[in-house]
């Protein structure tokens, strides 16, 4: 029972763009421990990708696509 909420919960959370911007920031920040030039790689391609999930996934606030 308990494992079914807990599935429900997560598919639930992984149909909303705030939390694949958090997964993607969070994975940008693991590169702390990294040269200067592979950092500055990685938190570019991470936000190109958070920016890119804000672009193609809805809100869910209303309109047309969060319904």
């Amino acid at each position: 029972m308990a494992w079914q909420l807990l599935r429900s919960y997560l598919l639930s959370r992984a149909q909303e763009a705030s939390t694949w911007r958090g997964v993607l920031l969070l994975a940008t920040s693991a590169g702390l421990g990294l040269s200067p030039q592979l950092q500055e790689t990685i938190v570019t391609a991470g936000l190109g990708l958070a920016g890119l999930v804000g672009v193609l996934l809805p809100d869910g606030k209303g309109g047309r696509d969060g319904q």
